[in-house]
């Protein structure tokens, strides 16, 4: 059997980097031809021509084909070695995470205020300020919601015995008026006393429980601990180095690789850095903005919770659409367990400054800035929750976004060859 390759037949399977074409049979009957990829040469004569290229791109696409099949067909135990590599590697990909969130303000502060003086110098002090400043800033946060969350705790624990109560009355009050909604009531055969006696029990269980797992909370609080020291370490040598690995990362690839991938891989990084650094002074901005509004608001109207409740705010909108929604919605709860018309009207306050943050505020702090439609932003938001948990709400969207233009760019350049084709043809 002899493999030759024929120029422009008409291609019998096509895939991406491979054609497979109709066996060909001569009229001796003796020779079968099989053509593969891009043709020349001359069958007749039996010549065999080996494209290199297009042998490297089968064989590629067989180990690759191989390699798929065992990880599908042993998921389990690739599963397990993707949990403990992440697990060796999480003071790196921590101190990676750090330094490219940092490098956000490390760079302003290196171009607008550390402007003159030798590189080095300029960039140390960059970095120990950026260091400083969210010390303070985390600091602060936790000095003035912890006492908030303690109190809050306490509130609640002296609150729901008298919602409960409180609950109990209506629904009696309820069942007097309309005999209809009574006489479910009592289908559902509801004990208000055993309800209140079981959430009591259930907070004194709670306290118990986390009091009796104090060893292991320690434990795994030493080992946070030290993989975040570790990984404050290495986003301090990636940030002082950021130019020179930067440069080592290029001439690897450009060892190995294409210089078209080369370019590829470079731009896809670009994008990526361009992408979360826009998303993360945005949201940033954006999302402190919204909580001194909530803190104001709230402060003015008399509404409990108030610190909490922004701190929440602020936090929670770093996740684009949901996040504000859960932090009212924990708020909502908060408020109704002391005064049900309270919660009602922090819903209407949390409508009204929505609506001023996304018509308004958003527009010109964050803008198009990430270049998302928000569809694309919802089920980002959505599919990095349910894989990741919070971090991958938080990332979603960025990484979404730089899959979406990364797309659109491969979209329009084969239109665009398409287009061309067909002009010069």
């Amino acid at each position: 059997m002899i493999v030759c390759l024929v120029a422009k037949p008409r291609p019998w399977v096509s895939i991406p980097f491979i054609k497979l074409y109709r066996p060909l049979v001569y009229p001796s009957g003796t020779s079968m031809y099989y053509t593969i990829g891009h043709a020349f040469g001359d069958c007749n004569k039996g010549i065999l021509i080996v494209d290199k290229a297009l042998t490297k791109r089968i064989l590629s696409l067989m180990v690759i084909g191989i390699v798929l099949y065992w990880a599908l067909a042993n998921h389990t135990t690739v599963l397990i070695l993707i949990r403990r590599t992440f697990s060796v590697l999480s003071p790196l990909i921590a101190g990676g995470a750090i330094a490219f969130i940092l490098n956000v303000p490390m760079r302003s502060l290196e171009r607008r205020v550390f402007r003159r003086g030798k590189p080095g110098l300029r960039r140390s002090l960059s970095i120990i300020l950026t260091f400083l400043l969210v010390v303070l800033v985390l600091s602060l946060v936790l000095l003035i919601v912890i006492p908030e969350l303690v109190s809050a705790i306490e509130r609640l624990g002296t609150s729901i015995p008298t919602f409960l109560d409180s609950l109990k009355v209506y629904g009696d009050t309820l069942a007097e008026r309309y005999p209809d909604i009574g006489f479910w009531l009592s289908e559902l055969d509801i004990s208000w006393n055993t309800m209140k006696t079981d959430v009591l029990d259930f907070l004194k269980k709670s306290s118990s429980t986390l009091v009796g797992s104090t060893v292991g909370l320690a434990t795994g609080l030493v080992n946070g601990v030290v993989n975040f020291i570790l990984g404050l370490v290495f986003s301090v040598y990636m940030l002082a180095r950021k130019e020179h690995l930067a440069r080592q990362f290029k001439r690897l690839l450009s060892a190995y690789i294409s210089e078209e991938r080369v370019e590829r891989i470079l731009h896809a990084g670009d994008l990526v850095n361009a992408t979360f650094s826009r998303f993360v002074a945005g949201a940033c901005t954006e999302a402190v903005i919204l909580g001194l509004m909530f803190l104001v608001t709230m402060l003015v109207f008399r509404f409990p919770y108030a610190v909490l409740v922004a701190a929440l705010v602020s936090v929670s909108a770093l996740i684009p659409i949901v996040g504000a929604f859960l932090a009212a919605l924990v708020g909502m709860l908060l408020m109704l367990v002391s005064d049900p018309m309270q919660a009602v009207w922090f819903l209407v306050l949390f409508l009204v400054l929505q609506q001023i943050e996304g018509n308004l505020i958003y527009p010109r702090v964050v803008g198009d800035s990430i270049g998302l439609p928000a569809l694309w932003v919802l089920a980002a938001v959505m599919i990095g929750g349910s894989m990741f948990g919070v971090l991958g709400m938080l990332a979603g969207v960025p990484f979404a976004a730089v899959i979406y233009v990364l797309i659109r760019e491969s979209v329009v350049q084969r239109l665009a060859k398409r287009d061309a084709q067909r002009g010069t043809g």
